[in-house]
């Protein structure tokens, strides 16, 4: 292995001073336009590449972010990176991502490694709305710091999020004027702050269905528990006209079951879930569901980050959006039929 191309090397090459290739190769303007060509030929002819670590050392920057997502195998973390990641790529910068596996304590081993390589913030989503917030707390009094989607409370750092309970309402309001009058909650336990301010909504929403407390299922943020809690309501006896999913993972799971109980979609029951994914439009029926502005949040967490870094003392901020809701197949029976089968009950009792 040959010995490094350094900045004295390019200067060299280049008949110009040691400093002078620096600032160039710095992106500085204060250089003679003929200089500075010639600093950018040598440095391509060397195969120059500047020392990450070294200029991180002189400038206490990496010009990298770090984010800690509970799975990576859950579409939605996916697209959250993706849209962090457009950010960085915009302002010249990159990410590191790490997956805390759902653990607490692997969140927090995950934290500590990202500080310790010196990135310049962190975007965190975190596993639990409780408990994940010494670790967070700790990494805020010496990095900016700005939770996503999810907030811990107390770990003292900037937010940003969406609107859960408008989310809800935007979905029972369209259900409603669907013809659905009863209701039941398919979503994952209480214990990040998304499934318990959805739950919440839920019930506060649809408090004049007395069944809807005893149609809530609640598991956790995957396609099982989904197809699980749906064979449950199955076999409970009648479903309700309605069922909210927790996140579109889990609305996976319950289509596929009501499918195999051959329980028609919508024309039975309507379905509508959160995070409208890629994989909504996949599934027959297509899924309807609520959408979260998460390009949005991105450039406001990257701005935030920012923030934070310029003035450490500001107060901390929380930033949330309004989400809207992508109607689908899965709740769009069509005014007539719901109308008809309305009707239809009415004539039965």
């Amino acid at each position: 292995m040959g010995r490094r191309v350094t900045v004295k090397d390019v200067a060299s090459a280049a008949n110009v001073s040691p400093s002078t290739a620096s600032r160039v190769l710095s992106g500085q303007a204060d250089v003679d336009p003929a200089m500075a060509r010639r600093v950018h030929e040598a440095s391509t002819r060397l195969r120059y590449s500047a020392n990450v670590m070294a200029r991180a050392l002189r400038t206490r920057q990496t010009d990298t972010i770090g984010v800690v997502v509970p799975a990576i195998n859950n579409p939605y973390f996916i697209g959250a990176v993706e849209a962090i990641a457009q950010v960085l790529t915009d302002t010249g910068r990159s990410l590191i991502l790490c997956d805390s596996h759902d653990d607490v304590a692997t969140e927090a081993r995950q934290i500590e490694l990202l500080r310790n390589r010196m990135v310049d913030g962190l975007v965190v989503i975190p596993v639990s709305a409780t408990e994940s917030a010494a670790a967070i707390s700790a990494a805020a009094l010496d990095l900016p710091v700005v939770q996503l989607d999810r907030v811990a409370e107390g770990g003292g750092t900037d937010f940003v999020g969406s609107d859960e309970f408008e989310g809800v309402r935007l979905a029972i309001e369209h259900l409603r004027g669907r013809g659905a009058r009863s209701f039941a909650f398919i979503g994952a336990q209480p214990t990040t702050s998304t499934a318990d301010a959805r739950l919440r909504a839920f019930r506060a929403l649809t408090s004049d269905d007395e069944g809807a407390r005893e149609r809530e299922l609640l598991g956790d943020f995957t396609t099982e528990w989904g197809r699980t809690a749906a064979w449950t309501l199955v076999n409970s006896g009648p479903l309700p006209d309605a069922i909210m999913c927790g996140a579109d993972i889990i609305a996976l799971g319950v289509l596929t079951t009501l499918r195999a109980a051959n329980v028609a979609v919508p024309g039975q029951v309507k379905v509508i879930s959160h995070d409208d994914l890629f994989i909504a439009t996949m599934v027959s029926p297509q899924l309807s569901s609520v959408r979260q502005p998460l390009a949005t949040m991105a450039q406001e967490a990257v701005a935030l980050l920012d923030a934070r870094s310029k003035d450490p003392e500001r107060p901390v901020r929380k930033s949330v959006f309004a989400p809207t809701v992508e109607l689908r197949e899965s709740s769009l029976l069509p005014l007539a039929a719901t109308e008809a089968a309305a009707n239809a009950a009415t004539e039965r009792a």
